[in-house]
């Protein structure tokens, strides 16, 4: 027997009632006041705006409580009613349940419409739990999108209270309040949970980023540390073998791999320095001429390996720029790779400076004009749907990753950063696929300023009294031997406190220090060299596979040299002029 036939037998279902009794004249005022509070309450919690709407509801139909259920619905369990919020001498019953079938709402809900119910804990056994006597309940259900979403009703505790057509429309006007309000709450909390996943997503992602960023500075930094004697040792053998072509020719073969594996870890260390803003410039006057130069020189064994036609075009006048001279050789140096790896062989790649006699310009010193570079190549080109990415990380064309020198897509993202930080610009074009690529680069470094060409570094170095320290063997090993035989006086030591026991009897010129050490790191042995007397003279050189020269400033070191160090930049800092030692120094 259904819920509505069961209690129909019982005759107290006395609907009719609510329009034949005495109708109270409406009071708007009471119901407008009503209406601004409930408004007020959208902004607050589900919980708190339904407990406003049942308090409205009692005060508005002057009862004796109210309340509103809401339908729950479980897999496999039957179907309830949760008394969501409940007011006047029910509210001690807020979150009571009830089987939707046993119950007055559920009654609502099969006849879809307000019911008036005599005496109702007569025929529903669910509400004994409510102590006072109920001599009438108006239920009224609440509309939801797919069917009734619950049911608002209110409790007579007195027989001189009986509730008439008004209540009805008052208790209906909130039930559709209800129903706007419930939707107004459901859409809320569905925001706040797209939020939630949309934000725990992007922790997420940036986790993930962040732990890939230092995944590959871990990875960068440990390549380095075997590159180191590998480089050194393969420089000694050159030195060695003087003589023996075919030993040399197997060296040399070893030494342009072992560069190309320094080039790709610079890479990965640029990326990761780019991605957090701290890859630096550090400025200074130089000729773009020997800039050009050095960037040719760099690749120009790779292109002639493939055959190609590099050729660069500069103008008649020497150039002075103000910028970072080894940070726009990478730049050049980049872009010119990418030519000589998108080129097939064969292929022509031209290198062209655009810059004003400084001469001719007008203005005061400090004035910059801009220069122009642009590297032209009659290479693979560049897909139109590629080309507005070209300048991102990992980006490539899928041509170079069927190729061993394909690289990781690293270079041109770090030539736009240090393009950047030099307040430049650098664009790139092409006509498609297989018709060549152009990429321009303007900076305005160009000044008045002239300076001499820079002068070789590669002799004519005097012999240094050096200490190195390292916790590898391999690379002091190599290192050492590799500076011996260029004349130096060579000191090993694989710890700090070997070091510091080593400059008891020997003052070195310069320490060449690892900087992550187990045990005493290098920042604590240079510290600490600095407080012995006869190192105060002593050039303390860091070595870093993880900052570049520039990023560092912990005033420890003199300066800071990249791991393995290139040969260049290592007699640079050799060749700085050494004051001469007192006369009692012995050592």
């Amino acid at each position: 027997m259904s819920i509505v036939e069961r209690v129909q037998r019982t005759g107290s279902i006395v609907t009719s009632r609510l329009d034949s009794r005495p109708q109270r004249l409406p009071d708007y005022a009471a119901e407008n006041a009503a209406l601004h509070a409930l408004a007020k309450a959208l902004t607050t919690s589900k919980r708190a705006m339904l407990q406003t709407l049942v308090d409205t509801a009692l005060a508005l139909c002057r009862a004796g409580s109210a309340g509103i259920s809401l339908h729950e619905q479980q897999p496999g369990q039957p179907d309830t009613f949760r008394w969501f919020a409940a007011s006047g001498q029910c509210a001690r019953l807020a979150g009571h349940v009830i089987p939707t079938d046993e119950s007055p709402g559920g009654l609502a809900f099969c006849l879809g419409a307000p019911q008036l119910i005599s005496s109702p804990k007569l025929v529903f056994p669910c509400l004994s739990v409510i102590e006072p006597h109920i001599t009438e309940e108006l239920v009224v259900p609440v509309p939801g999108a797919d069917g009734p979403r619950g049911a608002l009703w209110v409790l007579s505790h007195d027989s001189e209270i009986q509730f008439d057509a008004e209540h009805c429309r008052i208790l209906s006007s909130l039930a559709d309040f209800a129903f706007a309000a419930l939707n107004v709450a459901d859409a809320k909390a569905d925001a706040e949970a797209r939020a939630e996943e949309a934000e725990a997503a992007k922790k997420s992602l940036l986790r993930a980023e962040a732990n890939k960023d230092n995944f590959i500075a871990t990875l960068a930094h440990e390549l380095r540390g075997p590159l180191a004697p590998i480089d050194a040792a393969l420089e000694a053998a050159q030195k060695l073998s003087a003589g023996n072509p075919a030993v040399l020719s197997a060296l040399a073969l070893a030494h342009r791999q072992v560069q190309q594996i320094k080039r790709l870890v610079s890479d990965l260390l640029d990326a990761s320095r780019v991605r957090h803003g701290k890859l630096c410039v550090n400025l200074g006057y130089c000729l773009i001429g020997d800039i050009v130069k050095d960037a040719m020189a760099a690749v120009g064994e790779y292109a002639r390996k493939r055959r190609q036609h590099l050729c660069a075009s500069l103008p008649p006048y020497p150039v002075t720029v103000f910028a970072d001279s080894a940070r726009l050789t990478q730049v050049i140096c980049n872009v010119l790779s990418n030519a000589v790896k998108y080129t097939p062989p064969g292929g022509e790649i031209r290198l062209v400076v655009e810059a004003p006699d400084p001469d001719a310009m007008a203005g005061n010193e400090q004035s910059r004009w801009n220069a122009v570079i642009s590297v032209t190549d009659t290479g693979i080109g560049i897909a139109p749907d590629l080309l507005p990415r070209v300048f991102e990380l990992y980006e490539q064309s899928p041509y170079l990753g069927t190729r061993a020198d394909g690289g990781l897509g690293l270079g041109l993202s770090v030539v736009k950063y240090l393009v950047q930080a030099h307040h430049g610009t650098a664009t790139i074009a092409s006509d498609g696929v297989g018709k060549g690529t152009c990429v321009t680069i303007r900076l305005p470094i160009v000044c008045k300023s002239g300076v001499g060409h820079s002068a070789p570094t590669t002799h004519g170095i005097p012999p240094a009294r050096i200490l190195l320290v390292d916790d590898s063997c391999d690379a002091t090993e190599a290192l050492s031997m590799l500076l011996a035989l260029d004349g130096h006086d060579v000191r090993r030591a694989q710890s700090g406190s070997e070091a510091l026991a080593i400059v008891d009897s020997f003052i070195p010129d310069f320490a060449l220090i690892d900087v992550h050490m187990p045990g005493m790191d290098g920042p604590t042995l240079a510290s600490l060299l600095k407080q012995y007397p006869q190192c105060s003279m002593t050039r303390l050189v860091a070595l870093t596979g993880d900052a570049a020269p520039t990023e560092r400033q912990d005033g420890v070191f003199d300066c800071y040299l990249v791991k393995p160090p290139a040969l260049e930049d290592l007699k640079q800092v050799l060749q700085v002029e050494r004051p001469p030692r007192p006369l009692a120094d012995s050592s």
